[in-house]
């Protein structure tokens, strides 16, 4: 009888980290466990891809990391910096307490990047400004009361008219 073996695959270590293209600024999601060589490939593609767009900016979002070790914490403060030497605002965005912590006790400096609470926030920092649902029921409403004074004066010269 042939013993049976359980094989473990390792997602991670195949996963590319996506690059995002949103309205002229790349987005760089970061989730999970990060392998050193997913970081050095991203850098090598990030860097490819600001040169082939010309993106305006670059968010790096660790919302989706619970650790860094020292070197994608390097790696992080390499791209970025890379990114603005090629041109692109670079911010830091979703940082936790704990990827904080452990940037200020490895003395990553991240001169001349900077950083936001959240996604909303970097993308708003780089003039993306989205519309709230409030915002955009009140475009409808002038545009429905602008609509209603119209048919309002219609009314009356129809009145008149007869």
């Amino acid at each position: 009888m042939r013993a049976r073996t359980t094989t473990t695959y390792d997602r991670s270590a195949t996963t590319t980290i996506p690059i995002l293209e949103l309205w002229g600024n790349l987005v760089v999601p970061l989730q999970g466990e990060i392998r050193d060589s997913q970081m050095d490939e991203l850098r090598d593609r990030l860097l490819a891809r600001l040169r082939d767009r010309g993106a305006r900016g670059l968010v790096i979002d660790a919302s989706g990391v619970w650790l860094l070790d020292s070197h994608l914490c390097s790696m992080v403060g390499r791209i970025a910096r890379a990114a603005r030497l090629m041109g692109a605002e670079t911010l830091l965005c979703g940082l936790g307490p704990d990827v904080v912590t452990t940037l200020l006790d490895m003395g990553i400096e991240l001169e001349g990047i900077r950083t936001a609470l959240g996604l909303e926030e970097a993308l708003e920092q780089l003039g993306v400004h989205a519309e709230s649902p409030d915002e955009e029921d009140d475009v409808w409403d002038e545009l429905l009361d602008g609509r209603d004074d119209e048919d309002e004066g219609e009314g009356e010269r129809d009145a008149r008219d007869a």
